[in-house]
């Protein structure tokens, strides 16, 4: 049966305000985040699906050789009494999301210091010859952030802790950039394990512009961008074995952690 002229214009009408309602912006960005399995429009929920996080963070070390000495202070003589600037990275797979989030993290770490040999005569003499320590830790780290205020409520601080291993190998360069050796024959390179405990807090900065959160996280997939502050206890002396060399420290660190 043929429909009247008016049936034909409400028929193209319903069809004309369907296509405007699917390109509108709201309606297209629920259908993109659906797509990323994420609900939009419920605050308790992230965007998109939440799997990784990433930390990149800086801070002073002073690596804890002297300790084992009695009498000496190797490290102090050769390098000094000050810090210096050690570098981190840190990917969590984050394994349990429930009235927070439980992950397990792998991170590496540089650090590095160069100083001039003491020569016997005058205090604070120096020679001519170099030496250069080389520092890069490894840590494998359980990690727990308290971060339910922040899915639930869009609270933008929350605190977090670590409990781990460390496996740290280190090098001592002369001048040439060769490894050193002492007079007994030992090697100016090796590796020591140890344990670490850390505990911090994350400011997510999503709140000072949320649209350009909400883009990063259409667009990259990046849940939260934040700041992070950090103070660890890291005792890298061989869990317990001898004659291996020390360097841990007690430290802060400063980054940024972007979950994604």
């Amino acid at each position: 049966m043929a429909r009247s002229p008016r049936a034909l214009g409400g028929a193209a009408l319903a069809a004309a305000l369907a296509s405007l309602l699917s390109l509108a912006p709201g309606a297209a960005r629920a259908q993109t985040f659906s797509t990323l399995g994420g609900e939009p429009d419920h605050p308790g929920k992230y965007r998109s699906p939440e799997r990784f996080a990433f930390q990149l963070s800086f801070g002073p070390y002073r690596p804890d050789i002297d300790s084992e000495f009695s009498s000496r202070t190797p490290y102090r003589d050769y390098y000094g009494n000050g810090r210096h600037l050690l570098s981190q990275a840190e990917l969590d797979y984050i394994v349990f999301h429930q009235m927070g989030s439980l992950a397990i993290g792998l991170g590496v770490g540089f650090f590095q210091v160069s100083g001039n040999a003491p020569i016997a005569g005058p205090s604070g003499t120096l020679s001519g010859d170099q030496s250069t320590l080389t520092v890069v830790p490894t840590t494998l780290s359980a990690v727990y952030r308290f971060d339910h205020f922040l899915v639930t409520r869009n609270f933008p601080l929350f605190p977090y802790g670590k409990l781990g291993l460390d496996w740290a190998y280190w090098q001592i360069t002369d001048g040439n950039g060769e490894i050193a050796t002492d007079s007994r024959g030992g090697n100016g390179r090796g590796a020591t394990l140890g344990w670490h405990a850390a505990v911090g807090v994350a400011l997510i900065l999503d709140m000072f512009d949320p649209e350009a959160a909400r883009n990063f996280d259409n667009e990259m997939g990046v849940n939260h961008t934040g700041i992070m502050f950090e103070y660890g206890h890291y005792d890298i002396s061989g869990l317990g074995a001898s004659d291996r060399l020390h360097v841990g420290d007690d430290t802060w660190t400063l980054g940024i952690l972007l979950t994604f």
